[in-house]
């Protein structure tokens, strides 16, 4: 290995830990009175954009003044946030992986404004006036995976994402990688719809699954799950929700556990977090504070012991899932 070589590995290493340091630094402490969220879908998706929307609504009944923007895809989202900041809101946030990118440009403009996003943050050096929230979602995704391989009798399973990006693909990896663990000659047919806001689209593709003898299917798509919810319950096929416990919403208790994220506490905790002036940085939480809901009666006292003792194992660090971003997987 030449001197070269060695000096440029060591540089980029010194500049990896530089972005990491800098990912950890804390904004000064402040006030908020205004906040504003910019969301990828719509509040009546019953999953991510609702429960984004519910945190807000809590913030509005106690004093805060909100206003938020449906389905902002990337040619928008920079001037929306931008739109915010100069409009006078003090708290702006991106509620997904997709919307860090924007938000680093314009954080960089509006150093007196907090930021936050709902993912993992871009590389490089980040302000530290952007708070990034990664749930370990994954390792919820890995356990849905072992018991839907466990509850199969086909031994074919699904997964339908809705979006091309990097928490979407860590899912999908995620539940294969439960899966195969947990039955080794488990089939998993994935589908990555591109959209989050298309039922049609969900229940085509769910249909089309259930066509190749899919008996199980997570979705992880919000108002285009719906739509997969729809073709599980018309065929009686095992579903898995997502963001929060999506139960109620397919008869026969066809809706074995749900793959949670508690957004709604998540966005307001963070009015205190500022206030303390400890707001920026990067937070993982994962199976440890709660990923995964409630099993349905449909899930049997064997597979639900089979499920609870991988889902310890992980919470105790006996597997450690490392996140896989590859979206062609």
């Amino acid at each position: 290995e030449s001197a070269e070589t060695t000096a440029a590995a060591g540089k980029e290493e010194t500049s990896k830990e530089a972005a990491e340091s800098k990912t950890e630094e804390k904004a000064k402490a402040g006030t908020v009175t205004k906040i504003a969220i910019l969301l990828p879908g719509f509040i009546t998706d019953k999953s991510w954009n609702q429960g984004a929307y519910e945190g807000l609504k809590e913030l509005e009944s106690q004093g805060y003044e909100i206003a938020y923007t449906e389905d902002v895809q990337a040619a928008d989202m920079e001037s929306t946030f931008r739109s915010y900041c100069e409009e006078g809101y003090e708290f702006v946030i991106g509620h997904g992986v997709q919307y860090g990118d924007a938000c680093v440009r314009v954080a960089e403009d509006f150093p007196e404004c907090y930021f936050f996003i709902t993912g993992n943050p871009p590389e490089g050096e980040n302000p530290s006036n952007i708070a990034f929230y990664d749930y370990k979602e994954y390792e919820g995704a890995y356990v849905c995976g072992a018991l839907a391989a466990y509850q199969s009798e086909t031994g074919v399973i699904g997964y339908i994402g809705g979006g091309d990006n990097s928490t979407q693909a860590s899912d999908k990896n995620a539940f294969v990688e439960g899966a195969k663990a947990a039955v080794p000659d488990i089939e998993v047919k994935t589908v990555i719809t591109g959209t989050f806001n298309d039922s049609s689209k969900g229940k085509e593709t769910a249909l089309a699954m259930i066509e190749q003898g899919v008996d199980v299917i997570l979705q992880t798509c919000d108002e285009t799950g719906l739509g997969a919810f729809e073709a599980c319950e018309e065929k009686g096929v095992y579903c898995i929700g997502y963001t929060s416990d999506q139960g109620s919403l397919v008869k026969d208790d066809l809706c074995l556990t749900s793959l949670l994220v508690s957004i709604p506490t998540m966005i307001t905790s963070q009015i205190d977090i500022i206030e303390a002036g400890e707001f920026g940085g990067l937070e993982n939480p994962g199976l440890k504070e709660g990923v995964i809901g409630p099993y349905s009666s449909k899930v049997s006292a064997e597979t639900a012991e089979k499920a609870d003792a991988i889902k310890q194992k992980i919470i105790d660090g006996e597997i450690v899932i490392t996140p896989n971003y590859n979206s062609a997987e």
